[in-house]
């Protein structure tokens, strides 16, 4: 049987997301069935806007509505708005209560492929696909769902209402909070990367630490998150870690911080809270970095950022700095013929005087 198609009229939008609607005097029953961006939404469709860099566009859209933030609702007259707070968050809601957002994999119970050790305790309504595998001693909290292929090793800890993506492993060392996303391929509590130098050379060091993960957190397809040589590699609450983020032993990520793909952290150091870093950071070992930081994509970090601010470049520095720097060395080819001009002036000059005297 066809799924039906869920409608919204502008009216419901509105008391979903809890928005002010505004616009003409039939936009409360103006009919919507989708959800689409700014520049191409048809008029079945509503878009987020969200920033002003998207201003003309949302101008020009044929949108049937837009979710718009109060501080750029008045640039839109003649619109048809719902005026909320985090548009990008109401649109969220929209999505899931128009049924665009389905579950990739929505089985219930365990599969009989899937290989469960009879000591593990599952919470009620935990969900366990094909192929899947929870070691002895794990504990695995409600409604938690195991894609097909993941692993639970013996002894860790997941808790309630969260999703462990296919040929994800949560290693044994490993506690991991509520309501949180381990995307495909992603290993949590893998051993460190540590070694010594024996007589024949690099010996691997043990590594006999944990891996603590808060509450909320996404961490993303073929993540890694390094076990603790002693002690703890933490990540706290709401932290966000997009594809391919390494975490090296005993790193230390405060809450709400977003790492963007390909970024790396080596051991020891620490990220405070509300810090973002753009894709392909680096950051030096037993390094820490203040709350409320900002890094461009391709920032190195050697050395401790005490202070909170916009940081960029390799080594990072401070981003206006940074950019002055940038637009100096574009300059200095020129720079370069200029001096050179200047000391065959002053070499003549002084010629000059030499002979006149």
């Amino acid at each position: 049987m066809a799924q039906r198609k869920v409608q919204l009229t502008l009216a419901q939008v509105a008391a979903l997301v809890q928005g002010r609607l505004q616009g003409d005097d039939g936009a409360a029953g103006v009919v919507i069935d989708g959800v689409g961006p700014i520049e191409s939404a048809g008029s079945n469709e509503i878009a987020a806007l969200d920033d002003k860099r998207f201003l003309e566009a949302a101008k020009a859209s044929g949108a049937a509505a837009l979710l718009c933030p109060p501080k750029l609702a008045a640039e839109l007259t003649g619109k048809r708005l719902i005026v909320t707070p985090m548009p990008q968050i109401a649109q969220n809601r929209v999505i899931d209560e128009l049924g665009l957002w389905p579950s990739p994999w929505n089985e219930t119970g365990q599969h009989p492929n899937a290989v469960v050790d009879a000591t593990a305790i599952l919470g009620e309504g935990v969900a366990i696909g094909a192929c899947a595998v929870v070691g002895p001693r794990a504990r695995i909290g409600a409604g938690t769902r195991l894609y097909p292929h993941a692993v639970v090793e013996a002894d860790a800890v997941v808790g309630a209402r969260g999703r462990i993506h296919s040929h994800a492993v949560i290693c044994a060392c490993a506690t991991i909070g509520d309501d949180c996303v381990i995307g495909h391929g992603a290993v949590v509590g893998g051993e460190g990367f540590g070694f010594g130098f024996g007589p024949t050379g690099p010996v691997r060091l043990r590594h006999i630490g944990r891996v603590i993960v808060g509450h909320r957190v996404d961490v993303g397809n073929h993540v890694t998150i390094d076990r603790a040589r002693f002690g703890e590699t933490r990540v706290a609450d709401d932290v966000k870690l997009d594809s391919k983020v390494h975490l090296g032993h005993n790193v230390s990520v405060g809450a709400r911080t977003i790492l963007a793909g390909l970024t790396g952290v080596a051991g020891s150091s620490e990220i405070g809270e509300n810090c973002l870093m753009g894709g392909q950071t680096g950051i030096a070992d037993h390094v820490k970095v203040a709350s409320n930081s900002r890094f461009g994509a391709r920032s190195g970090i050697a050395s401790s950022i005490t202070e909170p601010g916009d940081y960029f470049g390799f080594w990072a520095r401070p981003h206006r700095q940074a950019l002055r720097e940038m637009v100096a060395s574009e300059r200095l080819p020129e720079a370069l013929k200029t001096i050179a001009k200047l000391e065959e002036r002053i070499a003549a000059l002084e010629k000059a005087r030499s002979g006149a005297s």
